[in-house]
């Protein structure tokens, strides 16, 4: 086995199935942009009182469902909201459970979580259709929730945590045109068809292509965030015959593959290379300047902010949606970004 093909496969276990979706661009009235980074958020979020509306002795209790516990990813936000309990909620107790990317275990625990009244819950939505019906059903309970990260096709959710995947499109689209040129041939692989963030993302693209005529799309297809279907897509790609001057990856894990396929090409830096999501091989792809660059989607201020207006709603607070824009990562400011993977990694570490 090649290295290449090795690192792939090692790197397909952290593949985030998660990474994604978001809101429309148009951000509804209210909506709370959160400053870039956590540090920052953490000192303009106001924090949520004590739980004094509760009756002596009684608790604030919290339901969490996440998608699974595999992802990096789902990692870094349900270890934000450990932290986040540790050093500033020790008074609300906080169950979290992990639906192992099934809707329908999902769905299940949250009717646990109302059947055990609980004063708020949290749910990474796995599918954006099936997990509606959850949302429904804590609404219909009267229970606030607040969907985390990715959406669903109810509008009843409480309030949403997470980041703007058309402006991560966008974003990424800019950079490779800014690098390659107005007259630029472009490919992309996309994530799972339909997938919220698969859907938002290709439409930031479109936005940004719509604006400069000159560019082409070669081709685009899926690679299922995967690092082994990725590789083989652009491989076939390649030996097909398709001239492109840069490919453009919905995740990091998909990029894994990516790079693979064009080093066995030798094609390396004849073909500029985007991910999304700052994985820390594709970090020091870009220091090595293999890659061109990630985008930075910060999951530890989407954990932790989900957590705190968890909190003010349970406390019968009103809440809104709160927005973490994206950031473009580059050989320009890529140690910004390895000191940030790094506490990440860290904080992650300590909870799993």
């Amino acid at each position: 086995m090649k290295l290449g093909r090795m690192v792939t496969v090692i790197l397909a276990a952290a593949c985030v199935v998660s990474m994604a979706g978001c809101r429309q661009k148009q951000a509804p009235a209210g909506t709370a942009e959160a400053p870039k980074t956590t540090e920052a958020a953490k000192e303009a979020a106001a924090e949520p009182a004590a739980a004094e509306n509760k009756e002596a002795g009684e608790k604030i209790k919290i339901g969490i469902s996440m998608q699974g516990n595999q992802s990096g990813f789902v990692q870094y936000f349900t270890s934000a909201m450990y932290e986040y309990q540790a050093t500033k909620a020790q008074d609300i107790d906080m169950e979290v459970v992990f639906a192992d990317d099934d809707p329908a275990k999902q769905f299940s625990q949250v009717e646990t979580f109302v059947s055990k009244k609980v004063d708020a819950i949290i749910i990474q939505p796995v599918d954006k259709t099936q997990c509606a019906a959850a949302v429904d059903l804590a609404a219909d309970a009267g229970v606030p929730i607040i969907t985390l990260n990715t959406v669903t096709d109810s509008t009843r959710n409480t309030a949403h945590v997470g980041c703007d995947d058309e402006q991560a499109g966008e974003l990424q689209m800019e950079r490779i045109i800014s690098v390659c040129g107005p007259d630029a041939k472009l490919a992309y692989v996309d994530a799972v068809l339909g997938h919220s963030a698969q859907v938002l993302r290709a439409q930031g693209y479109e936005a940004v292509l719509a604006k400069n005529p000159g560019v082409e799309l070669v081709v685009h297809d899926t690679g299922n965030w995967s690092p082994e279907e990725s590789m083989r897509l652009v491989e076939n790609w390649l030996q097909a015959g398709k001239d492109v001057d840069a490919i453009l990856c919905m995740a990091d894990c998909q990029l894994t593959g990516v790079i693979t396929a064009v080093e066995n090409a030798g094609k390396m830096g004849e073909i500029k290379l985007a991910g999304m999501d700052c994985d820390p091989v594709i970090l020091k792809a870009i220091k090595d300047g293999k890659v061109d660059c990630s985008i930075w989607q910060d999951g530890l201020a989407q954990g932790e902010n989900a957590l705190r207006l968890a909190i003010l709603a349970a406390q019968g607070e009103e809440i809104s949606d709160y927005i973490i824009p994206y950031e473009v990562c580059t050989k320009d400011n890529i140690e910004e970004y390895e000191k940030k993977a790094a506490e990440r990694d860290e904080l992650a570490k300590k909870y799993f």
